[in-house]
């Protein structure tokens, strides 16, 4: 029993540091920024070019921010336009003259009688 918690142990300990190495391989992204004439860069250029110029990085953070606000502000605008839309809709059926349905009429099936010459 002893010999088989040892090993189980040993099992256990040996594939700790393949499990680290594994999620510091995930951990590590290079995301690009897609500023202008930059888009053939490897990730390496990339990440060079981050690292020594860290202002461009900024800059593309902010124009990114920028965008995403403008993103923001034009789904509201288009969330009061739906609004006023649907409210407009439901004042106009409010104003609307009611519309006289006609009251249904039971059909009644005709009897057509035959003469018959036979009496």
């Amino acid at each position: 029993m002893r010999k088989l918690l040892v090993l189980l142990s040993a099992l256990l300990l040996g594939s700790a540091p393949a499990w680290a190495q594994d999620d510091a391989k995930t951990a590590v992204t290079i995301i690009p920024t897609s500023l202008p004439g930059e888009e053939e860069l490897s990730a390496q250029e990339r990440a060079e070019r981050d690292f020594l110029m860290p202002t461009r990085r900024k800059r593309a953070a902010a124009i990114e921010a920028v965008e995403e606000k403008a993103r923001a502000a034009e789904a509201a605008v288009e969330a009061v336009a739906k609004a006023a839309r649907s409210a407009a809709q439901v004042e106009a059926e409010k104003n609307a003259p009611p519309v006289s349905v006609p009251a249904p009429t039971e059909e009644r099936k005709k009897v057509v009688k035959h003469k018959t010459g036979r009496r």
